[in-house]
């Protein structure tokens, strides 16, 4: 993958690919999970270069990040689409509810609004526009005013709940994990996966529901301010991962 590393902490942190489960499992699209708070010093031809470096590495979508009252959203969602529409990438929207707090519903709508028709916002294969979320679950409720308004296939990251409780949310079309890593020195499994796709196999009317299974290089923390300094075993992370998939 010809991805430079002074990019690496804006767009691959991990890697998500959109698995269906009928007869068999089949990825559908691989996407990176881009931090639009990273951008605030972005002039287009950044945007530009992260598209084609993504493209050359065969990455189909970005998920873009974005947290509540963030200052660069307005902007680089606005230049981020503008790049995108340019070449045929795709993007979707995963609102963060968890680095500045949970997202008033009203402007989840609005932003819908502006972008969920642009010929670069992805949609399901059932033709609704895919929207995640980072957490959020206390706010699952939402969720239900949000899809009637918009129409979108909504599959959060609710992890911290695990696959069961986030699924009898009752909201969620699909799930996405987070659990992408190992912890400590041990390497990592399938278990969490297996968790999802139990719980994910057939929704209310018998059919299976999508899993977004995620994959990543490696992880390491170094904020202390937060007290957090660590790393985590990623030896064969990359390798393994992809086996999982």
């Amino acid at each position: 993958m010809s991805l430079t590393l002074e990019r690496m902490d804006t767009f691959l942190l991990a890697l998500y690919t959109l698995l269906a489960y009928s007869t068999g499992v089949q990825a559908k699209a691989v996407f990176a999970h881009f931090i639009v708070g990273n951008t605030e010093n972005y002039v287009m031809s950044d945007y530009e270069y992260d598209i084609s470096q993504a493209q050359h590495a065969h990455i189909d979508r970005f998920a873009l990040n974005i947290a509540r009252d963030e200052a660069t959203n307005v902007k680089s969602v606005e230049n981020m689409f503008s790049a995108a529409e340019a070449v045929g990438f795709k993007l979707f929207f995963s609102f963060d509810y968890a680095g500045q707090g949970p997202w008033d519903k009203e402007d989840v709508i609005a932003m819908l609004d502006i972008y969920a028709n642009s010929p670069s916002y992805f949609r399901h294969s059932t033709g609704q526009p895919l929207v995640s979320t980072f957490e959020g679950p206390k706010q699952s409720d939402n969720w239900v005013e949000i899809k009637q308004r918009t129409g979108a296939f909504f599959m959060p990251s609710w992890s911290s709940l695990g696959a069961k409780r986030a699924i009898k949310k009752g909201t969620a079309d699909g799930l996405f994990s987070w659990g992408a890593w190992p912890e400590g020195p041990n390497a990592i499994s399938e278990e969490i996966d297996a968790f999802y796709v139990d719980f994910l196999r057939k929704d209310a009317s018998g059919k299976p529901r999508p899993y977004m299974m995620p994959v990543s290089p490696w992880f390491y923390t170094n904020l202390p301010g937060y007290k957090k300094n660590w790393l985590w075993r990623g030896d064969s992370l990359w390798f393994n991962r992809w086996n999982h998939v």
